[in-house]
């Protein structure tokens, strides 16, 4: 027996119960696709020359960053590559539907329209967190919920990154609290973690896509959770929007359904900081600007685990902040 096929052998002996090992044949990368580069009609440069550009890009330290010009923040766009598009995703509009009509409630509620326009944002999302946790899981070759969770830090703003890991970890508290029930482990996988989309999708999807050799189903139960509380989200911030342009208008429409469209749910993602860069499809990640150029409010930022402040502390910490947002400001 050669010493690869012994290591093999090893290896899946080794496999604990709640791991799929992924098939590198079948499965394709998470890179950025050729046909989406040539759209732009510029060929890219490899990532090794992005940190030797400067001057117009207003670059700091050598490496790209969001603190730039009006005039060369089209530049800089056009020169960025493309995400790929995922042309199997691991929900279907229908599954969407359903998440966004809890949010919306009886007053409110969702075109056709937004729904698939909210699916294509959410694809961009996913592959963001996907590739994240695939580089996380290079060094032990394993993808688990820590993973998965490290990523959503990573990608996601301070509060977005913050609901969907707790979302993340009730859902996990409900598979496991439904382990020991008989009658529980006869109902689906998504219903016993309290999910409407589908975790058995979302698994087989990571092992298809090759995010690491082996996947833990409560990696599959994070991402499931984070895709679901983030659709929540951007939907609840759709729907605020379109709720105050409804109560602007006259007051007979206000008395009617308010309906959040494919071009409000635009709206409202172009003016938010925390959802605009996130939900492009550029690979690079631009963060704490919306579509306008505009900053997000640097007095809203915080570092989790900072103590409460006193006194002259808070002083000089407000002055500091103060200091940041003109800074911030000025490079605009």
């Amino acid at each position: 027996m050669s010493c690869s096929l012994l290591m093999k052998t090893l290896a899946d002996l080794n496999l604990d119960a709640g791991y799929v090992a992924s098939d590198s044949g079948n499965s394709f990368s998470l890179s950025s696709s050729s046909s989406r580069q040539s759209r732009s009609q510029v060929s890219s440069p490899p990532r090794g020359a992005w940190w030797q550009r400067a001057g117009s890009l207003s670059s700091r330290n050598g490496s790209w960053d969001t603190v730039v010009t009006a005039e060369d923040a089209g530049d800089l766009l056009t020169t960025c590559p493309y995400l790929p598009e995922l042309e199997d995703y691991p929900w279907t509009d229908q599954e969407l539907e359903g998440v966004l009509r809890k949010v919306a409630g009886a007053e409110t509620y969702f075109t056709w329209d937004a729904v698939q326009r909210l699916s294509a944002y959410l694809r961009r999302a996913v592959v963001r967190i996907a590739r994240e946790a695939q580089r996380l899981s290079e060094l032990h070759k394993r993808c688990t919920r820590f993973e998965i969770q490290s990523a959503i830090r990573m990608v996601l703003s301070f509060g977005l990154a913050d609901r969907c890991v707790s979302a993340a970890v009730e859902a996990v508290s409900l598979h496991c609290m439904s382990s020991g029930d008989a009658a529980q482990q006869q109902r689906r996988k998504s219903a016993r973690c309290g999910l409407g989309l589908s975790v058995g999708r979302f698994f087989r999807w990571m092992v298809e896509t090759g995010v690491s050799v082996r996947v833990h189903e409560y990696a599959a139960i994070c991402l499931t959770a984070c895709v679901e509380s983030l659709a929540e989200e951007v939907g609840a911030r759709a729907l605020a929007a379109a709720r105050q342009v409804g109560r602007a208008g006259s007051a007979e429409s206000a008395q009617h359904t308010v309906g959040c469209g494919a071009e409000a749910l635009d709206a409202a993602v172009n003016n938010d900081a925390e959802l605009w860069g996130l939900l492009q499809n550029y690979e690079h990640l631009i963060c704490g600007k919306n579509a306008n150029g505009y900053s997000v409010n640097m007095q809203n930022i915080r570092c989790r685990g900072r103590p409460a402040l006193v006194g002259a502390d808070e002083e000089q910490h407000a002055q500091n902040d103060a200091q940041l947002a003109s800074v911030s400001i000025n490079t605009s």
